[in-house]
C-alpha cells in the first residue's frame, strides 16, 4: 500500500467515517473513491468532498509512484 492511500485510509478511520460515505456524497461509486485515494484517479469533486469534511489537503498532494 501507497503512503497516500494508508494516511486517507487512516484519517477516515479515526473519524468514522466509510468510503460509502464520501461516494455518497460526491455522487460517485465508492469504487471511484478508492481510486483517488490510491491516487490512480484525480476528482475534483471528491476531493471537495474529502476536504469539506476536513481531510489535510496535503494528502492529496502526495505523489503517487
Amino acid at each position: 500500500m501507497d503512503n497516500r492511500f494508508i494516511k486517507i485510509k487512516t484519517w477516515l478511520l479515526k473519524r468514522g467515517i466509510k468510503q460509502r460515505d464520501i461516494a455518497k456524497k460526491a455522487g460517485v461509486s465508492e469504487s471511484a473513491v478508492y481510486l483517488v485515494m490510491r491516487g490512480k484517479m484525480t476528482s475534483s469533486n471528491i476531493k471537495r468532498v474529502f476536504l469539506e469534511l476536513g481531510c489535510p489537503c496535503e494528502y492529496f498532494d502526495e505523489k503517487v509512484a
